[in-house]
């Protein structure tokens, strides 16, 4: 949980000489909550594997166990650390998330009032798109935000989005503009430095994401969306991935838990198991401070 004071509003009123001051209307103070999601995995390596599995590479040397079981917590790490990368991203380019549990019930979910901008035409089509001014009109978006959308805010975004960006050909924006010799805006360096010099979101490129079971890429950012970080003006962070209280730790403490359960001395067959998980979620502080562009 965590409090944040409202915004200050009015101007002050005048008294007069003499006049008594009149009282104000105190800012009031709004708590909120984040509901921690409860994540959590394993690997398990059994009699079979244990007895039959060689060394890769070698076809004459049985299999190190230690290595394969740091094989399976390498495997159950990346899949921690893309879960979370995919709940913050998709939270900040759609303003919720939801994660299904095995039967398909949606067990994990947040929703914040993330700032929206959908502009009149899509950058695919080059055009008649409006890049410059799109992000012209999320800059006015910083008022009662106490946030910056100007040159030190970032507009993420993946490559297929950027790339619609820079073959525009709409010379009453983006394509009108040229860089020194009079050339045209035709690489990300140029934009950012275009967007540098009129105090617009600086472009940045993220093209990460995950691959599904059936082998399928997904990017964290999806295509034609930009997400705009602004900067607060205090350089407060607009908010924080939270580990929380986890009973599969020693003493309950936060954070993630990795267990390696092997089963030699009171189970045959034997199994070796290995864990990987964690509770928490993010809260994000300032979602007015987020900007989600279709573009």
């Amino acid at each position: 949980m965590w409090e944040q004071e409202d915004a200050y509003t009015g101007l002050q009123a005048a008294r007069g000489l003499n006049g008594e001051p009149p009282k104000i209307k105190r800012a009031g103070m709004k708590r909120w909550e984040m509901a921690p999601g409860v994540y959590g995995e394993y690997s398990p390596i059994d009699e079979v594997e244990l007895t039959k599995a060689r060394q890769y590479g070698q076809f004459g040397a049985p299999m190190d166990i230690s290595d394969r079981v740091m094989r399976e917590a390498r495997h159950l790490l990346e899949r921690r650390l893309d879960r979370i990368e995919w709940i913050l991203w998709t939270l900040l380019s759609t303003g919720t998330f939801a994660v299904p549990g095995p039967n398909g019930t949606i067990i994990a979910t947040d929703t914040y009032p993330v700032q929206t901008y959908t502009a009149s035409t899509g950058w695919a089509t080059a055009a008649t798109s409006t890049p410059l001014h799109d992000f012209r009109q999320v800059q006015l978006k910083h008022r009662g935000q106490s946030t910056s959308f100007y040159g030190d805010a970032k507009a993420y975004m993946n490559l297929n989005t950027a790339n619609n960006a820079l073959v525009n050909t709409n010379s009453a924006d983006l394509y009108g503009r040229r860089v020194t010799g009079l050339a045209t805006i035709n690489s990300p360096g140029q934009w950012a430095q275009l967007n540098a010099e009129d105090n617009l979101p600086q472009p940045v490129i993220y093209d990460e994401g995950y691959l599904d079971d059936a082998g399928t890429f997904h990017p964290f950012i999806p295509d034609n969306t930009v997400v705009v970080l602004g900067k607060r003006f205090n350089a407060a962070p607009l908010g924080r991935f939270v580990y929380t209280r986890n009973a599969n730790n020693p003493n309950a403490a936060p954070g993630p838990y990795m267990r390696v359960i092997d089963t030699a001395d009171y189970k045959i067959p034997r199994t070796i198991e290995v864990h990987d998980g964690y509770n928490g979620s993010v809260a994000l502080e300032y979602p007015g401070s987020v900007v989600l562009m279709q573009v």
